[in-house]
C-alpha cells in the first residue's frame, strides 16, 4: 500500500488509484475540484488530495513578493488578483500575503529587450507604452500624468489600467523604514482594502505594510518629501506621525502655537489638521533629528513627541529636567524613550561658554540659567532659585550666582551712582503688610531694568537711595569674579594653568576608563546569565500555557457536570418520578 506523509495533514495519506471508496460529492481538499483518477487520502479525516496536488512544492519564490511563499489551505483574499481564496494558497507567514495557486505558479513571460518587464509592483507583465498623447493616465506612484512627458518613458498594464513612469518604477523601494512607524520596517504590498495611517483615507492597491502592527501607509504618504525639500506643499516630518501640509498664513485671530517653540503661529507653518499640530517652518528646519547632549550623556536624544512612542494615554504631561517647566504629550521635545527623558527644544540649545563654571568639589560643569519656568532649591543657601543661577542637570545640583564664595558682596555698576551691596529680598518698604512677604501675587520690580523680579532672591541694593538691582542687571561686574573656581588654584594660591587642568582631567578620564572596564567585566557574565534565565522562563511559560488551557477546560467540565448532577438531584426526571409512583401503587 503506497502512502506518504504530507506537510498539510498530520496523518499518513494512502494512494488510491480509483475513486471506488470515496463518495462522489467529496472534492480535493486543496483545489476544491472533483477526484477522478489517482489520489491520496485520509479516510478518517475525509482529507483528500489529487496526486498532482500532493506533489506541489511546499515553498516557492515569486517575483511579486520578497519572502518565500509556503503552500497552505486557507480562506483568504489573493493579493495579486484580489479574488477570494478557498483552498490552496501560497502564503507568506510573516507578511499576511496570499496568492492563488494559479497566480503564484503563473509562468513568467520572457521579455524582448526593454519592451516587456516583470516588476514586483504589479502582478501582470508591464509593457512599454508609447507617449499616450491621446490617453490621460496617471502614474500609480507619483500620481502625475504619464502622457506628455518627453523625459520619462512609461510602462503599463492595459488589462488593469495600471501605469507607471519608468523612473518611478526603478526608484521605488520594496522595503522602507519610516518616521510614521519607526518601530518596524514596512514592506510594499498590493492590498485589497486598507486604511492609510498617514492621511486616514481608505485605499486599495499599493501600500507599505507592517503585519505585526496592522499598519498601512499608502505610497503617496510613504514617499512624501522631507523638510529639507524646498518648495514642497506637504512633507513627512520625523517628529510627527502624519503628513504636514504647508500653510502660508494663519487666519486672523487664530491663537494656535508652534509645538516646538510654543510661540504663536503667525507666518508660514506646517499643519496636521488631524491632530491640531502646528509647526513654524523655521522651527521645522532648525532642529536636527538627533543630538547628543550633556544634560543626558548616556544616550542620544531624538526629536519626537511623547505620544509617538508611548501607549500610556494617562501620561498627558512631562517635566523638563533642565528648566522644570511642563508640556503636553504632543509637544515636540528632544526625547530619550528608554529613560523617559524629555528636554524642551529651547533648553537643548547650546549655552554660551562663559556661563559654564565649576564649583568646589562638584565634578561637572555647571550651566548658567538666566531664568527657569519652575523653582529649584539652592544647595548652598537652601533658598529658592529661579533666575541667574548655575545648575548641573545630571546631578540636580543648584547654586545661586551670589552663593559662589568668590562672588563679591559689594560692587560698583554703571546703573547706579553708589556702591551696591548684596542684600536679602524683599524689603520692608516694599511690603504693605508683613504678610505680603509670603504673598506670591504681589509684584516686585528691579530699578535698573524696570522689569518684574523674583522677590525671594537676593539683590544688589543701595540703602541710601533704596535702589534695587537684580542679579542679571549687574552680571557684567560679577562674571570676572567667577571665571576662576575654587578648585582652579593650588593650596598656596597659585592659579592652575590650562595645561595642568587638562592633565588632571586626562588622569580622571583614565581612572574612569579603568573603573568602566572593571564593572563592564563584572556586568557581562551577569547579563549572559540573565538572558539564559529569561530564555528558561519563556520556555517554562510556553510549557505552562497548554497545561493551563487544559486545566481551565477540566475545571469548566467539572463545574458543569457538578451543576448537572445537583440539578438532577433536586429535579428528578419525569420517567424516574412516574416509575417511583407505579412501584408505590403496586405495593399498595
Amino acid at each position: 500500500m503506497d502512502q506518504i506523509h504530507h506537510f498539510l495533514h498530520r496523518h499518513p495519506l494512502i494512494l488510491t488509484e480509483e475513486k471506488e471508496e470515496v463518495n462522489d460529492e467529496v472534492v480535493c481538499s486543496g483545489c476544491r475540484k472533483g477526484l477522478p483518477g489517482p489520489m491520496y487520502g485520509c479516510s478518517d479525516c475525509k482529507f483528500y488530495l489529487h496526486k498532482s496536488c500532493a506533489e506541489l512544492p511546499r515553498e516557492i519564490l515569486n517575483f511579486f513578493h520578497p519572502c518565500p511563499l509556503v503552500l497552505k489551505i486557507k480562506v483568504c483574499r489573493c493579493n495579486a488578483c484580489f479574488g477570494n481564496i478557498d483552498g490552496f494558497s501560497y502564503s507568506c507567514l510573516s507578511c499576511e500575503f496570499n496568492m492563488h495557486l494559479n497566480c503564484a505558479l503563473r509562468p513568467t513571460v520572457k521579455s524582448e529587450g526593454q519592451d516587456l518587464v516583470h516588476h514586483f509592483i504589479h502582478w501582470h507583465p508591464l509593457t512599454l507604452v508609447d507617449q499616450m498623447k491621446d490617453l490621460e493616465v496617471r502614474c500609480r506612484i507619483c500620481e502625475k500624468l504619464c502622457s506628455g512627458s518627453s523625459n520619462s518613458s512609461s510602462y503599463g498594464c492595459q488589462e488593469c489600467n495600471f501605469f507607471l513612469h519608468n523612473s518611478c518604477m526603478i526608484n521605488i523601494p520594496r522595503q522602507i523604514n519610516h518616521f510614521f512607524h519607526p518601530s518596524c520596517p514596512l514592506i510594499l504590498l498590493t492590498t485589497p482594502f486598507f486604511s492609510c495611517e498617514g492621511c486616514n483615507e481608505d485605499g486599495s492597491g499599493l501600500a507599505f505594510h507592517c503585519r505585526k502592527c496592522d499598519f498601512h501607509l499608502d505610497v503617496k504618504c510613504a514617499l512624501l518629501p522631507t523638510v529639507e525639500s524646498k518648495g514642497a506643499d506637504k512633507i513627512q516630518y520625523y517628529a510627527h506621525h502624519h503628513p504636514l501640509a504647508l500653510r502660508e498664513r494663519m487666519e486672523f485671530g487664530s491663537e494656535v502655537r508652534c509645538r516646538a517653540c510654543r510661540e504663536t503661529c503667525l507666518g508660514p507653518c506646517f499643519v496636521c489638521e488631524r491632530c491640531g499640530f502646528f509647526l513654524h517652518v523655521p522651527c521645522a528646519v532648525e532642529f536636527p533629528q538627533e543630538i547628543h547632549h550633556p544634560f543626558h550623556p548616556l544616550h542620544p536624544l531624538a526629536l519626537s513627541t511623547i505620544s509617538s512612542d508611548s501607549d500610556d494615554d494617562d501620561d498627558d504631561t512631562f517635566e523638563c529636567p533642565a528648566c522644570g517647566g511642563t508640556g503636553d504629550r504632543f509637544m515636540v521635545v528632544y526625547r530619550c524613550a528608554k529613560c523617559d527623558f524629555n528636554l524642551h527644544t529651547d533648553c537643548a540649545k547650546p549655552k554660551l561658554t562663559p556661563f559654564l563654571l565649576k564649583y568646589g568639589g562638584h565634578p561637572h560643569f555647571l550651566t548658567f540659567f538666566d531664568k527657569t519656568r519652575n523653582q529649584f532649591m539652592c544647595d548652598i543657601c537652601g533658598k529658592e532659585a529661579q533666575s541667574c543661577f548655575f545648575r548641573c542637570v545630571v546631578c540636580e545640583f543648584n547654586i545661586h550666582l551670589y552663593c559662589f564664595p568668590s562672588a563679591p558682596k559689594t560692587i560698583k555698576h554703571k546703573c547706579h551712582l553708589h556702591s551696591l551691596t548684596l542684600t536679602v529680598s524683599p524689603f520692608e518698604f516694599e511690603l504693605n503688610t508683613p504678610e505680603d512677604a509670603d504673598n506670591s501675587d504681589n509684584e516686585f520690580y528691579c530699578d535698573a531694568c524696570e522689569e518684574k523680579r523674583i522677590k525671594v532672591e537676593s539683590v544688589y541694593y543701595c540703602e541710601e537711595c533704596r535702589f534695587i538691582a537684580e542679579i542679571r542687571c549687574v552680571m557684567s561686574e560679577l562674571l570676572p569674579y567667577l571665571t576662576l573656581s575654587e578648585d582652579r588654584s593650588t593650596v598656596d594660591g597659585r592659579a592652575i594653568s590650562k595645561v595642568e587642568e587638562n592633565s588632571t582631567i586626562e588622569a580622571a578620564i583614565a581612572e574612569l576608563n579603568n573603573e568602566i572596564a572593571v564593572f563592564s567585566a563584572k556586568a557581562k557574565p551577569l547579563e549572559v546569565e540573565i538572558e539564559k534565565l529569561k530564555a528558561m522562563l519563556r520556555a517554562l511559560e510556553d510549557e505552562l500555557k497548554p497545561i493551563k488551557r487544559r486545566l481551565e477546560s477540566l475545571e469548566t467540565d467539572h463545574f458543569l457536570y457538578t451543576w448537572e448532577l445537583n440539578y438532577n438531584m433536586k429535579n428528578k426526571y419525569p420517567t424516574e418520578a412516574s416509575t417511583s409512583e407505579a412501584e408505590t401503587a403496586d405495593l399498595s
